[in-house]
């Protein structure tokens, strides 16, 4: 998993958030086509929001948030 920066992860958290996707079903049910109706959204945030759902998978989320790999 790549570093990311806190206010890189809390406008993919916000932006995730604003769309409906506020628990770990919604977002691992996220699919490709998903992501492109997400508005304004950057290929930083998309990295970050493809790392969280693999942290969601692995029950290593606050691993992943912390940056540690």
């Amino acid at each position: 998993m790549a570093k990311y920066n806190l206010m890189q992860m809390t406008k993919a958290l916000e932006k995730l958030f604003n769309a409906g996707y506020k628990d770990e079903k919604s977002i691992l049910s996220l699919q490709l086509e998903d992501l492109e109706k997400l508005q304004d959204i950057s290929v930083v945030e998309l990295s970050i929001i493809i790392n969280l759902k693999k942290a969601i998978k692995s029950k290593q989320i606050i691993k992943f948030l912390s940056g540690d790999e």
